[in-house]
């Protein structure tokens, strides 16, 4: 008897161990945050049905009424098979302060057809924590702060020092600009690099706009580097606006001609930064960029500094179109070493600012000014830029 009690007791002490392993093992983060949504991130040790619950962050409880559950859906269908999870949440409004919890459902079997079995949830807390805030970008206003990190590199330990003095509540958005990892091998590689420090810090309730650099062109898993930070146009490359403020993503492709022997045969960058450039001729005659107060450009590969066949390719596509449209700041980096270049300099008629890789950009843009603040270890500001605003009256109509 005292044997098949143990053994029951095993068998018991099995099942549990078995039934607590399915947990959310990273995140949540936001990104790809506009006037009316945002995509929420994380990811499950196992197989999961997941979904995201925001409700207004008023100051009533989570629970003062039930809310409606928004899932991760393809062409109609609520996707239950992986273990990556994102999430877009829908008709929000602008600026305005939201909290929201995410759960997921283990998936324990799915022999056939559309029998799904599920097992547990689990959920973020929101009995011993508040749960998560962000707001909304706003729909107006000269106003917008936002940091800028690049060429981390896989130093997770040193970007949590680097940032640990920022107030992130005075942030509407943090900047990745290329370069946060060396290479992409693996979703557990990009969590360790980067997104988990970033989830700790500030991504749970800021959002992050990412911006891919020439090296998150590389790794066996560098094509899936899209589902960690989905995009609604499905690119890298995109355009953003926080009130009045327009922000312009643009992916710089590999910084070496498609032919060396490091790409082993896989790279075509002449040919999409050609595409690219289409969308650029489009996206700078766009009523989003045209009615902006301010236009700042985010580039990972400074086109006007070097000359590698990258920085040669983007400043014969890209800077005849960019001249042309009133972009008033370019954020750079790739270069591991910080320097302002003027307007007027190496044919740019806007200025442009390479930040290093051991430093942090704060920009604050204003009706007048954008100020950028080079900020290094220990919140020590190395440089402080201001570039005035001169838009002309018939522009900004």
């Amino acid at each position: 008897m005292k044997k098949l009690l143990f053994s029951l007791a095993g068998l018991l002490f099995s099942l549990a161990a078995v039934a607590q392993d399915f947990k959310i093992t990273h995140g949540p983060y936001l990104c790809d945050m506009t006037r009316d949504g945002v995509t929420v991130v994380w990811t499950t040790s196992k197989p999961a049905l997941s979904w995201v619950e925001v409700a207004p962050d008023d100051g009533r409880s989570f629970y003062a009424q039930e809310h409606a559950r928004h899932y991760q859906t393809v062409a109609g269908r609520r996707l239950a098979d992986r273990t990556l999870h994102a999430v877009r949440l829908k008709g929000l409004k602008p600026g305005t302060d939201y909290c929201y919890r995410i759960f997921s459902q283990e998936v324990t079997a799915w022999p056939q057809r559309g029998k799904a079995t599920y097992g547990s949830v689990v959920a973020s807390d929101v009995f011993r924590r508040k749960p998560y805030p962000f707001r909304t970008f706003p729909d107006s206003g000269a106003d917008c702060s936002f940091i800028m990190l690049n060429d981390i590199h896989g130093r997770a330990d040193y970007m949590k020092d680097l940032c640990k003095k920022i107030d992130f509540s005075e942030i509407g958005f943090v900047a990745f600009n290329g370069d946060m990892s060396s290479s992409v091998e693996s979703g557990e590689q990009l969590f360790a690099d980067y997104i988990d420090a970033a989830a700790a810090l500030f991504a749970s309730g800021t959002p992050i706009l990412y911006n891919r650099g020439n090296h998150e062109t590389r790794g066996v898993y560098s094509d899936r580097l899209r589902d960690y930070f989905p995009t609604r146009n499905g690119e890298f490359y995109g355009i953003y606006r926080y009130g009045d403020v327009c922000i312009l993503m643009l992916d710089c492709g590999e910084d070496k001609p498609d032919s060396d022997v490091e790409y082993y045969g896989l790279a075509d960058y002449d040919a999409y930064r050609i595409e690219e450039c289409e969308w650029l001729k489009k996206a700078v005659q766009s009523e989003e960029f045209r009615s902006a107060s301010a236009r700042v450009v985010l580039l990972h590969v400074p086109p006007t500094t070097g000359t590698w066949h990258g920085n040669v390719h983007l400043n014969e596509l890209f800077m005849p179109v960019l001249n042309e449209a009133g972009v008033d700041l370019m954020l750079c980096g790739h270069e591991h070493r910080c320097s302002v270049h003027p307007a007027g300099e190496r044919g740019a008629r806007f200025p442009i600012v390479i930040n290093d890789n051991k430093s942090y950009a704060r920009c604050d843009v204003s009706d007048s000014l954008i100020r950028v603040q080079i900020v290094g270890p220990k919140g020590k500001v190395a440089h402080t830029h201001e570039f005035p605003l001169n838009r002309p009256a018939a522009d900004s109509e």
